[in-house]
């Protein structure tokens, strides 16, 4: 039996299933495709991504058009912050 089903092994999805296993539930995670999270590796031809490993000003200046909007996010939740947080997913399987 499970507390959560996550429909959708994307960025979102991940996430979700990460916090609520990370919380002491169980969960299920399901994705259509053969490998979870694939396009966030490829993302804007890693303008995007920001699962590459740079200092926040990096990835506002590489974004498209006025990435200014990322100020905060990329601030609170770094790149790095982003990597260790699906890594520690990878654990929770």
């Amino acid at each position: 039996m499970f507390d959560a089903v996550v429909v959708g092994g994307g960025a979102a999805g991940m996430m979700a299933a990460i916090t609520a296993a990370e919380r002491g539930k169980h969960v299920l995670l399901l994705e259509k495709n053969a490998q979870l999270g694939r396009k966030i590796r490829i993302t804007g031809k890693g303008r995007c991504n920001v699962t590459n490993n740079c200092e926040p000003r990096t990835v506002i200046e590489s974004t498209p058009g006025n990435g200014r909007f990322l100020y905060g996010a990329v601030n609170h939740f770094t790149p790095q912050d982003t990597m260790d947080f699906f890594l520690r997913g990878l654990a929770c399987r």
